[in-house]
């Protein structure tokens, strides 16, 4: 009896193994891996509408948006390579540069995208542009440097035949001033892209509530299109200032998913909203070949 029961529970502990070991698999490797294709799928989509999309909308917020997209595409299909590169330093390299790409490229190329969609580019100086992109890439080249500080090594998360992927060891750092440094950390991405995006999607929610009735007789599309995608903007801004909550304050371990599966549905929600023509009784027109690229 004792040894069936014995038997029992290893196999019992066997498979508690493998469902945590998948459960990495799917927050590190899968959710983001399919994040990154969807944005740059949706990059391809915008450079392919944006010749007859930009006659409605500026080109300067097709341009935002597929450079946004893009670049976020880079960030989220980095998130697998951080941990598959190997051992420290190798997932804190990654990490940094993948920040980077985030706080100090998407964030404000995706404030800017959005409030050129909502007040048109005359309205949007240069020097709007240069002072947001110029915070955004000081705060990021601080998250890095702090990032350095933070990291303390990295740890093995899961095996996959050969492959073992690992993570960097931010809150097993025995700095005494670890706490510090990670709330650091969690106040500049809460700033940028946590509050900054939160900000676009509520002047993109406001731009839909207010459309001008002028425009909506010809344009009757574009209030779902905006509302869809301000939808999606707040998804993923809440997902990274509750997901840097729940890490900085109550340490939560693998709260990557959350921002992951953010942006993976935000992703189909901006897919929506993009690929709904901006008059309901023209549907196909981006489909085809544009007479503007012919």
């Amino acid at each position: 009896m004792a040894t069936f029961i014995g038997l029992f529970y290893h196999f019992e502990m066997d498979d508690m193994t493998m469902v945590a070991e998948l459960d990495k698999i799917f927050v590190y490797i899968v959710v983001p891996g399919l994040a990154g294709i969807t944005f740059f799928a949706l990059a391809k989509f915008v450079r392919h509408i944006m010749p007859l999309r930009a006659l409605v909308s500026s080109p300067q917020t097709y341009h935002a948006a597929f450079w946004g997209f893009m670049v976020f595409g880079f960030y989220l299909g980095l998130r697998p390579v951080q941990v598959l590169a190997g051992p420290h330093p190798w997932p804190l390299i990654v990490s940094s540069l993948r920040e980077f790409l985030l706080i100090g490229i998407f964030g404000p190329a995706a404030f800017i995208g959005m409030l050129t969609l909502c007040f048109g580019p005359e309205k949007i100086g240069k020097a709007w542009i240069g002072g947001t992109f110029g915070l955004g890439v000081l705060m990021a080249l601080t998250f890095c440097v702090v990032n350095g500080m933070a990291i303390g090594g990295s740890e093995e998360i899961v095996r996959m035949g050969r492959l073992t992927a690992y993570d960097g060891l931010w809150y097993k750092n025995k700095r005494e001033d670890i706490d510090v440094l990670m709330q650091i950390l969690f106040y500049i991405r809460l700033v940028n892209p946590g509050a900054l995006l939160l900000v676009a999607g509520s002047f993109i929610l406001y731009h839909a509530v207010r459309y001008p009735p002028f425009k909506k007789r010809l344009y009757d599309n574009m209030p779902k299109k905006l509302y869809i995608l301000s939808i999606a903007v707040f998804i993923y801004s809440l997902s990274i200032i509750g997901g840097s909550l729940l890490y900085t304050f109550r340490k939560v371990p693998d709260q990557w998913g959350i921002y992951h599966l953010g942006s993976l549905i935000a992703g189909f929600l901006e897919a929506i909203s993009l690929s709904m023509p901006v008059k309901s009784d023209v549907q196909v027109s981006e489909h085809r070949d544009s007479p503007l690229t012919s």
